[in-house]
């Protein structure tokens, strides 16, 4: 062998040092993405806006059954997911107190739009749907940014809707879970999921936190239903909803996918009134100047153009 010829390595301890650097590259991809699903938000730098540890994890389905979100209507994320879907994301604390409620009220026409028309709620939808949200949840929360989460284990009994007044004929119409047809098994997962991961930290029975969420459900502004498969003005939008700071919208691709509100805690852990959002709620609103607004058709176009 000539001494100006270059030395290569044998094949095998390539091999060995191209695996050692692969397995090097993931096991960093995966503490940095199990870093965000423990809690942490990481910024876009280039969009300017929060991703959530769950718009992360949504992605990547760890050997440690880290779960992928759950539809944002009940488990878009939307929604979601503050930006995210919060439902999924832990708890900063074991602690369940909490300071005030966020409630979250989702379009189904958009969660409908994203997926296609592959569940039965989007190819069988309430009417009523294009022009009124419906609720995604009643979320516990703190001043300082955290909240509590999955506080018991106490499971969800569906026989505590029935009384002292049946709730669920509204619990379908006003909380619908889209994913699953009634009667089917899963049908009651949604509110199953809510009442596990929010309910159990309010303090309230089961009936009476089902009960207090249906009431609170706020009317849809006509001008939804008047923007159905078009667009808004954003700040029509707001005004709609009580003005600057009482509402933000979540937004998907520019759709129009919630709309969340807050609400003060009363002595006994019943939501109290309306009241402005705190700073770092606000900070979530995602949605641009001009909010489009999907409509039920996008999701059988969605359908074809994918099938």
């Amino acid at each position: 062998m000539s001494s100006s010829s270059s030395y290569r390595p044998p094949i095998a301890i390539l091999s060995i040092q191209i695996a050692i650097l692969s397995t090097s590259a993931i096991l960093l991809f995966f503490g940095v993405t199990r870093s965000a699903v423990n809690g942490l938000r990481v910024q876009d730098s280039s969009m300017g806006n929060d991703v959530d540890a769950q718009d992360i994890a949504s992605a990547v389905d760890f050997s440690d059954n880290v779960l992928s979100l759950e539809h944002h209507h009940g488990h878009h994320s939307s929604h979601s997911d503050r930006g995210h879907n919060k439902d999924d994301v832990p708890s900063q604390s074991t602690d369940n107190s909490f300071d005030f409620y966020i409630y979250t009220m989702t379009y189904q026409p958009e969660f409908c739009r994203e997926n296609g028309d592959e569940f039965v709620g989007c190819q069988r939808y309430e009417e009523d749907w294009e022009g009124q949200l419906t609720i995604h949840g009643l979320w516990p929360e703190r001043n300082d940014g955290s909240w509590p989460a999955t506080c018991t284990n106490e499971p969800l009994d569906t026989s505590n809707f029935l009384s002292p007044h049946d709730l669920t004929s509204e619990l379908e119409h006003k909380w619908p879970n889209v994913k699953a047809s009634q009667g089917s098994k899963s049908h009651t997962d949604f509110w199953a999921h809510e009442w596990s991961k929010h309910g159990t930290c309010s303090g309230l029975k089961q009936y009476d936190y089902f009960s207090a969420a249906l009431e609170m459900l706020l009317p849809t502004p006509d001008l939804i239903k008047e923007g159905y498969g078009d667009a808004v003005d954003k700040k029509e939008l707001i005004a709609e909803y009580g003005g600057k700071d009482m509402a933000l919208v979540v937004c998907k691709n520019g759709f129009l996918s919630e709309v969340r509100v807050c609400f003060g805690k009363g002595e006994k852990g019943e939501p109290g009134e309306r009241m402005v959002c705190p700073e770092n709620i606000m900070r979530e609103d995602s949605c641009g100047d001009e909010v489009k607004i999907a409509s039920f058709d996008m999701a059988e176009e969605a359908t074809i153009m994918y099938s």
